[in-house]
């Protein structure tokens, strides 16, 4: 692909999330080829708490997942079920990186002992996920279960002691997310 004269192939961005999921501090990270050899997808597995250094890198996954740029992506990229299907789906191209806030999203101890700006930012990515990613591509589909995982720590968001800002945004994600993908959530609780 070529963004504003920038060609952005497939590799270089699995090494930019490589390197993401490491600094963010997750845990068993490496590049996994595909089972037909011809590509590779990044593996990880949980991150309990993230380092300081990383806070800011957590904070600007919203404006790459919020990218508006069209990106060919093949579901061998993402791994799991399809990781032998090397066929590209037009999708964005910070779509490669959407299993990465899920899965922070996700496997965080006690997301309030992050920044009140890191858990905004974060729940901002995740309305950006709702709105702009296709979850039922089949990159993608594999990922509905974390989406559902995110959207019931985010209900948990709205129990606790935290700013009114920060319960009236987790309110809208999950507001947003039982609109938008109405057959997906059924019953989170």
């Amino acid at each position: 692909m070529i963004a504003d004269g920038i060609d952005i192939d497939i590799f270089s961005l699995l090494k930019i999330k490589l390197f993401l999921v490491k600094a963010i501090g997750f845990t068993d990270t490496s590049m996994v080829p595909s089972p037909s050899g011809n590509a590779f997808h990044v593996r990880f597995a949980a991150v309990d708490n993230i380092p300081d250094l990383a806070i800011p890198i957590v904070n600007a996954l919203s404006g790459v997942l919020d990218a508006q740029h069209p990106y060919d992506l093949p579901s061998s990229a993402m791994g799991g079920i399809y990781a032998d299907d090397d066929n590209p789906w037009r999708l964005l191209v910070g779509t490669i990186f959407v299993d990465v806030l899920l899965a922070t999203f996700c496997s965080v101890e006690n997301l309030l002992s992050l920044p009140d700006s890191t858990v905004k930012g974060m729940l901002e990515s995740l309305m950006i996920i709702i709105y702009k990613h296709d979850l039922d591509s089949r990159p993608l589909k594999q990922y509905q279960n974390y989406l559902r995982r995110a959207i019931r720590c985010t209900l948990d968001l709205l129990l606790e002691a935290t700013s009114y800002e920060l319960r009236r945004l987790a309110l809208s994600v999950v507001q947003a997310c039982t609109k938008r993908w109405t057959t997906l959530m059924g019953n989170i609780l």
